[in-house]
């Protein structure tokens, strides 16, 4: 990629991110706005629902993929002053970027990173503090030998797999859990490794909180999980630290909280829209644009590639600047928004095919002009189902697809 500097030189950059060298300017066509109080008050909500439970049960914040896309520094900083101390990440980058927001507060909070990371880079890990996940035997050993050459002392998660058939030590059949125990008594007693905590991902706690069973699958994966963990201690070996809930075992399985919850998709206030609503969470992210541009498509006439969408009858149609290059995707023809005009919120829906950085909206009987507000989605959660169910996925990828490119605009702070 080549750059301008300050004294007009090309400079080549051969490891970049995209679009990090784009301007914030004054106003955009297009953006996010991110709600810190929304965030602050989905936090401690949260807090309140596990502490029913118990009084002891820790939150980990879980701030991988930009905070779902919501920008992990402000929303690190917003959780910090609400107490948080345990943060989940899902690559030594995103560790190293949070725990270098929580030196600048200085705060020690934990970083527990949940996924695999190359085990020569022990020597990062222990130098910021990061909290490593122990994904297999072998992958164990490997960050040992790597540790012990770095001559550095890392903590350590054991992850299990009680049925994700992920990642993981296997802990699925009795002789699963026989084999899983003597390796990590084995890897126990390595000095450069300090084992202080084990977990393990529910794989269809979304679907079980729906339709509770006492024989769910995500009771079987718990009660593989706490079989391990008694095995471990009649071996002499306590893991310390337990977590198994993600967000929907944190609201469906109370009796599974046991030392930390981790919360992801239900911090941004949009899990299902049934599940925000049922405890009063709010979205964090709300999806905004404006109208570029107005005109009267005819009777007959088609709009967009393909043209899949023609006129029977006369149609006011406004273009709006926002695209699949955006995060808008082409699965989303056919989508309402929420346009803002100077009588009220109307709502619109989008007509023919969604282009790259361009889509087109019916505003036929609603009063839009040039330059009125147009939301996608976040003045409530039901509006990110509905997007959702319409590209067959789930609320976590569409606000993860939201590019880069979109700017990020912090709002509120209570």
């Amino acid at each position: 990629m080549f750059m301008y500097n300050c004294d007009r030189e090309f400079v080549m950059k051969k490891k970049y991110h995209l679009y990090s060298s784009m301007p914030m300017l004054g106003n955009h066509k297009s953006y996010a706005e991110i709600d810190i109080g929304a965030l602050k008050h989905n936090y401690r909500k949260i807090k309140d629902i596990i502490s029913q439970s118990s009084k002891n049960t820790a939150v980990m914040c879980v701030l991988k993929a930009d905070a779902y896309g919501h920008g992990a520094k402000n929303c690190c900083l917003a959780l910090l002053e609400e107490g948080c101390r345990f943060f989940g990440v899902s690559s030594i980058e995103e560790a190293i970027d949070i725990r270098n927001v929580c030196n600048a507060v200085k705060s020690d909070a934990e970083i527990l990173l949940l996924g695999y990371t190359l085990p020569s880079q022990a020597a990062l890990l222990a130098e910021y503090k990061i909290t490593a996940s122990l994904i297999d035997p072998d992958f164990a050993r490997e960050l040992a030998k790597e540790a012990e050459k770095a001559k550095v002392k890392i903590r350590a998660h054991i992850k299990l797999d009680t049925g994700m058939n992920r990642i993981g030590f296997a802990a699925k059949t009795d002789e699963d859990i026989s084999k899983t125990v003597s390796q990590i008594v084995e890897i126990s007693k390595c000095k450069n490794i300090d084992i202080c905590g084990m977990f393990t991902h529910f794989s269809k706690a979304d679907e079980d909180i729906e339709d509770f069973s006492p024989h769910s699958f995500t009771t079987l994966q718990a009660e593989r999980f706490q079989k391990t963990d008694k095995a471990l201690l009649d071996a002499g070996i306590d893991v310390k630290f337990r977590h198994v809930c993600n967000s929907a075992a944190t609201m469906g399985f109370p009796e599974y909280h046991f030392d930390a919850c981790r919360v992801g998709i239900t911090l941004y206030g949009t899990h299902s829209s049934r599940t925000v609503d049922k405890y009063g969470l709010l979205p964090v992210m709300k999806l905004c644009t404006v109208i570029a541009h107005k005109h009267t498509l005819s009777a007959g006439d088609s709009v967009s590639y393909g043209g899949i969408y023609t006129a029977e009858e006369d149609r006011t149609v406004a273009v709006i600047p926002i695209g699949y290059a955006d995060g808008f995707i082409r699965r989303y023809t056919g989508a309402t928004v929420t346009v803002l005009t100077k009588n009220g919120a109307r709502t619109a829906t989008v007509v023919g095919r969604v282009c790259m950085d361009q889509c087109m909206i019916d505003v036929t009987d609603i009063d839009a002009e040039v330059g009125d507000k147009v939301i996608i989605f976040g003045n409530s959660a039901d509006e990110l189902t509905k997007l959702a169910k319409m590209a067959d996925t789930i609320e976590y990828e569409c606000i993860c697809l939201i590019t880069s490119r979109v700017p990020r605009i912090v709002t509120g702070n209570t």
